[in-house]
């Protein structure tokens, strides 16, 4: 009676069930002997059977602990039977366990290396064959090429027994090569062209000379079904509301490297947005509950900008407690005016308070860093947009991995009324060291470093070390920074700056600033802070960047600068390194002479516009005014006046080259401007999006001036360029390549030359 596999296993217990017929009586189980067992210990075996010693034999239970058994995956067969012994039965249990794996080998694994198949397959060495996990993993290599973009990827496995009665597992492979995607054709589509349609593929494109540089023409099963995922919501949000679309067609070459992709699509009509109207549990006015909807009558139907509405809607009732309330949308399609009327219906639930407040999986950040950051507290009523906010404050900490902040609400088993918050987090690294080198337009050859921890001992503390070696000493930096974003608990902000470092007044001299700074700043809101910052600075003059005999003055330059700064900080931009939307406002005074050599003050007001305005394609614009004026003291410095030139305002001309000029009976002389302004326009896409690559055409126009013509009534005259570059966001950090035109040249005087004909930068860093 071996047992080879479930069938056996259930025949078995059918002749069991038969012998047990012919007793009258129940015997009690006085013994139990397992044999067979070699790898697997007899107490685990025990552990897992109802079935015990002295008590009554039962058909059922031995029929369930088979199951058991089977379930453990240790066992190709299973034999039971009963034997009499004086006063009852032996109970005996006849195993074949499954071989033991001795090795496990990949073959024919030509475009992936083993080790990394090693890290996706879960089946070892020296564990029990399991034939459910060793498909499991045949599945996970096979995902593995295709993702990768081998698309006609093949896995198989094989055992093979050896002398020993254990057996090796090895995985077969056929990888062929990558397909590429030669043609992607839509057919009966007539609202929208075949390239529009192409690019709201995010993830499928056709190939390119340029795809050998990263998989953006390979093709990819999975990527291509959440494209045609894109395409439906995009029907969708175009008010195509029965919109179709059939299997796509996926042809592949003779050769095996190409494939073609046809998509049949039903377009159907557009419809707009019908008559809204609200049902159900109201407990707001309608005229209250429409301010809400943003998808108006007479607008074109969108799914995005409906889920949305929703959204808004649950949030507004949530925001009374009512966390569970349900806010349905009853859609009425009316095929003879194009219309979909909506009725959005309520059900409000209970009012729900928050109970008790966890933080999971914070292994080095302090409870309270995350804490800290939440705008809702144990005890006090629901509110959809507190638990909403709080959720985006933890978030923009940048302590976690993207998407690995969840707050996860948990109801009480005995209380609907109580709901408690598990904020799951997944931290990340937050430390970093960076080493590079190159060479700028601005600085020629450089060597740049960077140690930085943004969560030090996990208290949410930052500490940075950054240092810049110029080959020529024009452009030199070192600097130390430390911010504690909540001193002493508290919502204050404090940290301090020191620095020294190298740079040019141009055409006049080479000065060093050495320097500290105590700043500490306190939130206005979520999005402004407000800052107070004491400024400590020493300039020392190295060397003349003048002609033999030529003139400047150094004497306002020189000494000690002792100041206040008072700046204020808007800051809604959705990713600070790579932004993409949202916005940025800052207004700084600095008022020296608090002490010093120095007297002056200084504003500055700037405000920075992000837009994705077009399918991954993003518009900034950056616009800055500035003003410095003499206090109480001799002069303003000229180191402290506005330089404008460069890879941060006018591309098109040389660092810090654009600024008035006075006549001295030395000769001309830069002098700089007591006011600037400028702005900057520029619009960004992926050149390659996978590798980081983005083209950008800009628009810069401004200039710094001698006194404040905007409020003297006095024309300005203002400078211009434009430009196009290419920009990589290296691990570095974002390199800039870009080649600016002045539109309009003139003469520097100062400079004894007309202002060049184009102008390249490279450089490190965001222009704004």
């Amino acid at each position: 009676m071996f047992l080879r596999g479930l069938n056996q296993h259930l025949w078995i217990l059918c002749i069991i069930g038969v012998g047990i017929a012919h007793s009258a009586v129940a015997a009690p189980i006085l013994d139990i002997q397992t044999n067979g067992l070699k790898k697997v210990e007899r107490e685990a075996v025990l552990q897992k059977i109802s079935e015990k010693v002295n008590s009554e034999f039962d058909e059922s239970k031995v029929r369930a602990d088979i199951q058991i058994l089977y379930d453990m995956g240790y066992f190709d067969g299973i034999e039971v039977s009963q034997q009499p012994v004086q006063g009852g039965i032996r109970l005996i249990f006849d195993f074949v366990e499954r071989p033991v794996i001795a090795d496990v080998e990949i073959e024919g694994n030509d475009n992936i290396s083993t080790s990394d198949l090693e890290e996706v397959i879960k089946v070892k060495k020296w564990t029990i064959v399991d034939i459910n996990k060793i498909q499991e993993d045949v599945g996970l290599i096979q995902k593995t090429y295709e993702e990768k973009g081998y698309y006609l990827a093949h896995a198989s496995y094989e055992l093979k027994p050896n002398a020993n009665g254990e057996v090796k597992l090895v995985y077969h492979i056929a990888d062929y090569e990558k397909v590429q995607i030669k043609k992607i054709v839509f057919l009966n589509n007539h609202k929208f062209t075949d390239d529009r349609l192409k690019s709201v593929f995010q993830e499928t494109r056709e190939g390119e000379p340029l795809s050998v540089l990263s998989s953006s023409g390979t093709f990819k099963e999975s990527s291509f079904k959440n494209d045609l995922q894109r395409l439906v919501l995009f029907y969708l949000d175009n008010g195509y509301v029965k919109f179709k679309q059939e299997n796509p067609i996926i042809t592949i070459s003779e050769d095996k490297r190409f494939v073609t992709i046809s998509i049949y699509v039903d377009e159907g009509e557009q419809y707009q947005m019908g008559k809204i109207d609200f049902s159900g549990d109201l407990l707001f006015p309608r005229g209250d509950l429409e301010k809400e909807v943003q998808m108006t009558e007479g607008k074109t139907f969108s799914i995005t900008q409906r889920n949305a509405d929703i959204q808004r809607l649950t949030e507004k009732y949530q925001d009374l407690g009512y966390a569970f309330v349900n806010v349905i949308p009853k859609m009425d399609i009316d095929d003879a005016t194009k219309t979909v009327a909506m009725n959005y219906g309520f059900e409000k639930g209970s009012l729900v308070h928050f109970g008790e407040i966890r933080v999971v999986g914070n292994t080095k950040t302090f409870d309270k860093v995350i804490r800290r950051e939440l705008r809702i507290n144990e005890g006090e009523l629901f509110s959809g947009s507190k638990l909403r906010i709080s959720k985006e404050r933890v978030e923009r900490l940048g302590f976690f991995a993207p998407g690995e902040v969840t707050f996860n609400q948990v109801t009480h088993k005995d209380r609907d009324d109580i709901v408690d918050i598990e904020i799951n987090i997944k931290e990340r690294s937050t430390g970093s060291v960076t080493l590079g080198a190159g060479y700028s337009s601005v600085q020629s050859f450089f060597f740049t470093g960077q140690i930085q921890e943004i969560n030090l001992f996990g208290r949410g503390q930052s500490l940075s070390f950054q240092a810049q070696y110029g080959a020529e000493n024009i452009w030199r930096s070192y600097s130390l920074s430390f911010m504690e974003p909540h001193a002493w608990d508290s919502d204050w902000s404090a940290g301090s700056d020191i620095y020294i470092s190298n740079s040019p007044i141009p055409y006049r001299y080479l000065i060093r600033r050495s320097g500290v700074q105590l700043k500490t700043g306190y939130p206005m809101t979520d999005d402004i802070t407000a800052y107070f910052t004491y400024k400590l600075e020493y300039l020392t003059i190295l060397e003349s960047l003048l002609n033999p005999g030529a003139y400047a003055d150094p004497t306002l330059d020189k000494g000690f600068l002792s100041s206040v700064v008072l700046s204020a900080v808007r800051d809604v931009r959705n990713n600070r390194f790579e932004t993409t939307g949202g916005n940025y406002q800052s207004l700084s005074f600095e008022l020296a002479g608090l002490g010093g050599q120095k007297d002056f003050a200084k504003i500055i007001a700037n405000n920075r516009v992000f837009w994705n305005f077009f399918e991954n394609f993003v518009f900034r614009n950056e616009v800055e005014i500035g003003g410095i004026m003499n206090t109480w003291g001799p002069g303003i410095p000229p180191a402290e006046k506005f330089f404008l030139g460069g890879p941060f305002n006018l591309r098109g001309f040389e660092a810090f080259s654009v600024s008035p000029v006075n006549n001295t009976q030395y000769g001309p002389e830069q002098a700089g401007g007591s006011s600037e302004a400028f702005a900057l326009f520029e619009i960004e896409h992926p050149l390659i999006k996978e590798a980081g690559l983005k083209w950008v055409i800009f628009y810069d126009i401004g200039n710094s001036f001698p006194g404040m013509p905007f409020l003297s009534g006095n024309q300005p005259i203002l400078r211009s360029d434009w430009g196009v570059g290419v920009r990589w966001f290296s691990p570095l950090g974002p390199l800039r390549f870009e080649w600016g035109f002045p539109i309009t040249r003139v003469y520097n005087a100062a400079a004894g030359i007309i202002d060049p004909s184009s102008q390249f930068i490279f450089f490190i860093g965001t222009p704004f």
